[in-house]
């Protein structure tokens, strides 16, 4: 046998049972082992795609990691953290979108409403702190628009309503002059409508019979006595006076004539009527007796009448004697019919709070009637310092009783004789011509946000290409149908925002600025905390420094805050009676609060002050209930927060601000208490010592 070739010796191989095998020595062969190979080549090139695959994969997993990493800050120690020196981590802050004065660097819960905090950029946001940037994009996605802050005369509108009665300066009575029997009544029921020298009613009287026997004898006296004899003399006087007896019992000069010429006396005489108009009463019945002086018929003249309107205790001082008044009535729609304010009552209806006031309007085809309803308007013209005045009236002198008898001078009435006197006596400007008056500044009505003490106004940067809108705190005067009297904060010519001052606002919330809702912006706001806020053009004034006003009305002052201190514990004790009754003394201290000693810039901050005082006192007036007390006091204590600073008080113990932050759903509410324990007058028995001490004012100091 041939020596064997090494390479061709048996290998040893596993099987799958895991049992040795001896292979053939023999070569196998070629067709055998070329499928063997293939396959195994083929394995090995999906092993590799497989494996690029897996790569791949790994290398999408770990950028998107990477990327998430970035994009949200660690939540744990073992992930990377973010870096912090990157422009974009310093220009994003993470505010509520239900508490925008919640402000942190990080994301997180808002710490009152636990709500996810939302990202908002910061940069460049507000070039000042109270100003906001806008892209001209935004701009106009909140359609904002401006108009400027413009003098003018603006209008007052009082709304009246009212009832048309007689003109008791037109009515007569029909009395008889001398005592007889009515033997016919012509106008036997009331509602008839007589003119003047109508006969009414025959009257049967001795004494007239007499008289007229008088006069007969006094004409034959006469005739029979000679021309310029002493019995001549006699008789003639005798004949004037017993003519003149006749007229002053109303017989007229032809029914004297009558009998002179008939020469015979008559057992009746006709009453005839003294003037036209309406038979309102009739007091007598055919064939009584009647003495002297008893009335028959009242007759009411319709050719003028009166109308009453009521007007609001806050509309009197846009109220003046002689302004025109437009009403119209039920019967009539649309048709407008005017008169002239005459008369003012001068005392307040306690009940409903109105003011009386007598419109005369001419009447002269009859078409009103007395009883009809009348819904009328005033239109006030007002100039600067809240003055009233009418253009048709300026310089001009008045009657005091008819306001339609007017003159350019010193004079008198042409229908009653009194003396005229000057406008300035009755209300109205010293001015003599309109172009003399100071015109206030208006703005839209739309252009201020309001939110009970403080009103907001957006206002665009001026010189400025780019849109920055700046807040702004007014004091407004009075509403007018132009919009807004602005008494302090805006200059003429500003460009105020108009349109989209809500959306301007919302944006300046989630940017922490000072907003509608929080006045201190992001400096100062914690979380749950609310300050009253003070009129920003007062405290820029001499009026933000304490004890500004004089001390004469700071002792005036007293009542009020007593009363104020008594609606405060009684509150706090969980007593509404006699909370109720601590606003009915204020608002009586109020009413007769002497406010002379206070200049034109104090009486204007005291006016705005003494209305917000008066409508807090108002509301408590209408309720039984102590919730809706509260809110009235809360309404009261905001007037008085802002009253505390420059007016002080004289009380013999310092006073207390204090704040509550759970009052009224978290919102907020401040108080004045005497120093001492604390006594929640929102929450009464249930917190009371909820509240903490922020300001102390001292009884103020006499002068030296």
């Amino acid at each position: 046998m041939a020596e064997s070739d090494p390479s061709k010796r048996p290998e040893e191989v596993s099987s799958p049972s895991g049992e040795s095998a001896i292979e053939s020595r023999t070569p196998p062969d070629e067709k055998a082992v070329m499928p063997f190979a293939q396959k195994l080549r083929q394995g090995l090139r999906a092993v590799r795609r497989y494996a690029v695959l897996a790569a791949l994969a790994l290398v999408f997993v770990a950028g998107w990691r990477l990327g998430r990493g970035r994009a949200t800050p660690p939540q744990s120690h073992s992930e990377p953290h973010a870096d912090v020196n990157r422009p974009e981590s310093k220009s994003v802050i993470w505010t509520c979108s239900m508490h925008p004065q919640i402000r942190q660097s990080k994301p997180g819960k808002c710490p009152i409403c636990f709500m996810d905090l939302i990202p908002v950029s910061d940069n460049e946001t507000s070039p000042g702190p109270r100003q906001l940037r806008m892209t001209p994009e935004a701009v106009a996605l909140a359609e904002v628009e401006t108009l400027p802050a413009r003098r003018l005369f603006p209008v007052r509108e009082v709304r009246l309503w009212g009832r048309i009665e007689f003109d008791e300066t037109r009515w007569t009575t029909i009395s008889a002059r001398f005592p007889g029997r009515l033997d016919r009544l012509y106008v036997d029921y009331t509602g008839v409508p007589v003119r003047k020298g109508d006969h009414l009613v025959d009257i049967y009287s001795p004494e007239l019979n007499v008289a007229q026997q008088e006069l007969l004898r006094a004409m034959a006296s006469l005739e029979s006595a000679a021309p310029g004899s002493s019995a001549y003399s006699i008789a003639a006087s005798l004949l004037k006076s017993s003519e003149e007896k006749l007229r002053l019992w109303g017989i007229l000069p032809k029914q004297v004539a009558e009998i002179k010429a008939r020469r015979a006396t008559t057992d009746h005489m006709t009453i005839y009527a003294p003037q036209g108009g309406i038979v309102i009463t009739k007091h007598a019945q055919e064939g009584d007796y009647v003495q002297t002086g008893s009335a028959i018929y009242t007759i009411a003249d319709m050719s003028e009448l009166w109308v009453f309107f009521d007007a609001f205790e806050a509309d009197l001082p846009w109220v003046r004697y002689g302004q025109p008044v437009t009403f119209e009535t039920e019967a009539y729609p649309g048709e407008k019919f005017t008169g002239q304010v005459a008369f003012i009552q001068p005392t307040l209806d306690e009940k409903m709070r109105t003011i009386r006031l007598r419109v005369n309007v001419e009447n002269p085809a009859g078409r009103l009637k007395p009883g009809m309803l009348a819904r009328g308007v005033i239109e006030s013209r007002l100039a600067d310092g809240d003055q009233v005045f009418e253009p048709d009236l300026l310089g001009k002198w008045v009657c005091p009783m008819h306001p339609d008898v007017t003159a350019d001078g010193p004079d008198r009435c042409t229908r009653c004789g009194m003396d005229l006197v000057p406008l300035t006596e009755l209300g109205y400007p010293t001015a003599e011509r309109e172009e003399k008056l100071t015109p206030p500044l208006v703005i839209p009505a739309s252009a201020p946000l309001i939110t009970g003490m403080r009103s907001l106004v957006y206002v665009r940067a001026a010189g400025r290409d780019e849109p920055i809108f700046e807040s702004r705190q007014v004091v407004l005067g009075a509403r007018v149908r132009e919009g807004y009297v602005v008494l302090d904060g805006l200059k003429e010519g500003e460009q105020v925002v108009v349109r989209g001052n809500f959306k301007i606002d919302s944006a300046a919330q989630l940017a922490g600025r000072p907003s509608m809702m929080h006045e201190a912006g992001e400096a100062g706001m914690q979380p749950g905390h609310h300050h009253a806020a003070s009129t920003e053009a007062m405290a820029e004034s001499r009026l933000a420094t304490a004890d500004a006003f004089p001390r004469d009305f700071t002792v005036a002052l007293r009542p009020v805050w007593q009363g104020y201190l008594e609606i405060q514990q009684a509150l706090a004790g969980d007593d509404a009676a006699a909370a109720k009754a601590g606003f009915q003394g204020v608002r009586r201290a109020l009413a007769s609060l002497d406010a002379s000693a206070l200049d034109q810039d104090q009486s204007r901050h005291w006016r705005v002050l003494l209305q917000q005082m008066i409508e807090a006192c108002d509301a408590a007036s209408r309720t039984e209930e102590i919730e809706p007390l509260r809110a009235a006091f809360d309404s009261l204590s905001r007037a008085a927060e802002e009253l505390i600073r420059p007016a002080g008080h004289d009380l013999p113990r310092p006073l207390v601000r204090i704040h509550c932050p759970m009052a009224f759903s978290n919102r907020g509410a401040n108080w004045l208490q005497m120093e001492g324990d604390v006594a929640n007058p929102y929450f009464g028995a249930k917190m009371l010592r909820c509240g903490v001490p922020e300001a102390t004012y001292p009884p103020r100091k006499s002068s030296p």
